[in-house]
């Protein structure tokens, strides 16, 4: 049997990393971390081929503990519904910049206003004050905005997300659909998939997924928590219709594939998708994979189906 190579996109940027000596996300504290990857997004080149928006908007939004910072892209011409997006970062990284340039293309290819949320980050703030403002700004949305919405988040983006459908089905609003890309939905690190890849500090590791996991829910807090780790969900039936991606290189890829299989056995129409040779966070080479750029349309005309179903069921 053949032993699994990145994608050769992938593999470049894993051996640029190792000559420059980049240091893993946990032998750094959390600021500097943020920093890292910050310098990082200021040295990658432009994205390219984003579509044209009507606008790209920064503003703030009431939250539990204060203002939530959100940026909202709005497509040109007509509006077909609104996506509550989180971005990837393990809770404890990432920002609105982060995320930027696959909201304007998910603008773009849904025709759905994107509002994307600066929740706030762990240790400063470990659970549930990251998911408490993910949770507002869904409200908020709701409340706003006019016609269908759906809830999309990749990594820990996806667990807020998946968290949000849960709190959701409960406590409203009701929700057209769920996008997780590779989400983090359970807190063991032997799946098979972590066995197989957790050690390769492929993007994501193992040691890397701890030191996440143990600033956003540290000694006290419950892991076994659903709106923590979706997959300890005793029942899921009744969630919204949901389209899972992971990537087959990925360390998260069993805990994705085992919600989606989780949700299915409760009726709940799910779609997934696994893709060969993709690394964690895959949707971000949109530009520059074809088989990314594939997961992203393919991700997005799901969506599109979901606000045309519940635009004719309102």
């Amino acid at each position: 049997m053949t032993e699994p190579t990145p994608h050769p996109y992938y593999q470049a940027i894993l051996d640029a990393y190792a000559a420059a000596g980049r240091p893993y996300f946990h032998q750094l504290t959390p600021p500097e971390a943020r920093s890292m990857l910050r310098a990082g997004l200021a040295a990658a080149p432009p994205p390219v081929g984003l579509p044209e928006l009507a606008e790209v908007v920064n503003e703030t939004i009431p939250g539990p503990d204060g203002p939530v910072p959100i940026r909202r892209y709005v497509p040109a011409g007509a509006i077909l519904g609104t996506i509550v997006y989180f971005h990837a970062g393990g809770w404890v990284i990432g920002d609105l910049d982060f995320s930027d340039a696959t909201c304007r293309r998910l603008a773009g290819l849904t025709q759905a206003e994107i509002i994307s949320v600066d929740y706030r980050l762990a240790p400063e703030h470990p659970f549930p004050a990251p998911l408490d403002d993910a949770f507002a700004a869904l409200q908020w949305a709701a409340a706003q905005k006019p016609g269908s919405l759906l809830v999309m988040g990749e990594s820990a983006g996806a667990n807020l997300a998946a968290a949000c459908a849960i709190r959701a089905r409960t406590q409203g609003p009701k929700l057209a659909g769920q996008c997780l890309a590779y989400p983090v939905t359970d807190h063991d690190f032997e799946t098979a998939s972590y066995r197989e890849i957790g050690a390769k500090n492929w993007l994501l590791s193992t040691a890397d997924m701890r030191w996440f996991w143990d600033h956003f829910a540290p000694p006290g807090i419950d892991r076994t928590n659903p709106l923590l780790s979706p997959l300890r969900l005793k029942n899921a039936a009744g969630l919204p219709p949901a389209i899972i991606v992971t990537g087959a290189l990925d360390p998260l890829r069993a805990e994705a594939l085992a919600y989606a299989a989780k949700l299915q056995a409760a009726g709940v129409p799910t779609v997934t998708r696994c893709d060969e040779a993709m690394l964690h966070g895959y949707l971000s080479a949109a530009g520059a994979v074809p088989l990314a750029a594939e997961a992203l349309r393919q991700i997005a005309g799901w969506i599109r189906e979901q606000l045309a179903d519940a635009a004719q069921n309102a």
